[in-house]
């Protein structure tokens, strides 16, 4: 009786995302529904007032939300797109695959997936509408780049946080699962994008505009977004440095990265420093409300299944890390993130429920999981009508959310099936 309600729950908690409301009520909700039925109410509160207050996941996730809002503010992530786009401009033929990789270059920078698209998309869709291509077609290119999985690669993500703070391992170990899986995905979609949209190219008008001559920006300000990324790869033990001092002997904290760039680029842009830090702490505020709590209430919802039992059951059955778990990880986060418009909720789940109960006895196998998880999630997201930043997109080309899905699914669906057998492969 008791597995049978806590089916019924979630089969609500889905129908309600399905209805489009909010994410985090339903977590919340079906996490407290959930604890009621184990005669434990008391547990969803105090998890909740644990994860409003956890460090570890505000402080790298929350400055560099800040980070970017004061990149966006001065024009610091448009001075990096009009770099990146200057090449692909020459050969019109690269736009789809440049494009795509302009964007997903960016979101390693700017771990916001809209945010991306709002830099990106005013240089890129008019070059590919200059050169033939449809709206719908750039607007696409625009929101596989922007959405196809770049913020994997910034420690200061929240899925990637979630890996290494369920795992306990060290941020380098959780890259090194991610690289090649998420890599080998994204290649395959944009490659089966490429080939499906080409065909569509109308040659391009005699004349064209760039789009960027009324709005240069100082060649300098381009190498401002990716400073603490490059900071925090470069000082990750092994890396370049064989030892560190104290108090960074395993690597530098993300949070220490996000402000000290800020820092330099208040330093840089001290004309407008007051209004930058304002914007700074806009960016708190934003990642704090949108993402910070999603994963509060996701971890209300996973305090409930474990309470019901079902989170032991769920481990019991990925404890083997076999081909049918892999399987299972992959589809169940990437339709949860269909269905929610957020991959971060399933994929930040997932990690908290399977990664604890496995790190200690198979910690390679653990961070396969959770690497595998937050690239179905991301792929999910991508495909969801209700995602913020497919809705964004599909402004660019005029269109409704699931046309535009239509022209991503199946190269999203294709990267899917190359990344998860390069993670059975693994073993």
């Amino acid at each position: 009786m008791l597995l049978a309600a806590t089916f019924v729950i979630i089969a609500l908690a889905m129908w309600l995302l399905l209805r489009e409301w909010d994410v985090r009520l339903v977590l919340f909700g079906a996490g407290l529904a959930l604890t009621t039925l184990a005669v434990k109410p008391l547990v969803v509160f105090e998890v909740f007032l644990s994860e409003m207050g956890n460090g570890k996941t505000i402080g790298p996730i929350c400055t560099a939300m800040g980070y970017a809002y004061v990149l966006r503010a001065t024009g610091c992530d448009r001075a990096m797109v009009q770099r990146l786009l200057a090449p692909v401009q020459r050969l019109r033929w690269l736009l789809i695959p440049g494009g795509c990789a302009v964007g997903f270059i960016t979101n390693i920078a700017i771990t916001s997936q809209t945010a991306v698209a709002a830099a990106v998309g005013p240089i890129l869709v008019p070059l590919m509408l200059a050169a033939g291509f449809s709206p719908i077609t750039a607007a696409a290119t625009l929101l596989l780049g922007c959405s196809g999985g770049g913020s994997l690669y910034n420690p200061g993500d929240a899925d990637l946080v979630a890996i290494h703070e369920a795992s306990k391992a060290p941020m380098k170990l959780a890259l090194d699962a991610m690289f090649l899986p998420l890599l080998a995905g994204f290649v395959t979609a944009v490659a089966v994008f490429t080939l499906i949209e080409s065909r569509g190219r109308q040659p391009a008008p005699a004349v064209t505009a760039d789009p960027d001559d009324d709005d240069a920006q100082p060649g300098w300000k381009a190498l401002l977004p990716p400073l603490p990324v490059a900071a925090i790869f470069l000082m990750m033990p092994g890396v370049f440095f064989r030892t560190l001092p104290a108090p960074f002997e395993k690597g530098l904290p993300v949070a220490h990265a996000m402000i000290a760039a800020t820092i330099i680029v208040l330093l840089l842009c001290r004309a407008d420093v007051s209004q930058l830090v304002r914007k700074f702490c806009e960016g708190l505020g934003y990642a704090y409300a949108h993402i910070i709590t999603l994963i509060v209430t996701a971890s209300c919802f996973i305090a409930g299944l474990t309470e019901v039992g079902l989170t032991e059951r769920f481990v019991t059955h990925v404890a083997g890390v076999g081909w049918t778990a892999k399987i299972s990880a992959g589809v169940i986060t990437g339709f949860l993130a269909i269905v929610a418009g957020t991959g971060i909720g399933p994929s930040v789940a997932f990690s908290k429920a399977v990664l604890p109960a496995l790190r200690d006895t198979n910690l390679a196998g653990a961070l396969d999981l959770g690497a595998l998880a937050a690239i179905a999630a991301t792929f999910g997201r991508t495909m969801s009508p209700v995602a913020a930043v497919v809705i964004f997109c599909a402004t660019f080309g005029n269109t409704k959310p699931i046309e535009l899905i239509k022209h991503t699914a199946i190269p999203l669906l294709a990267g899917f099936i190359v990344m998860l057998a390069i993670m059975i492969s693994r073993g």
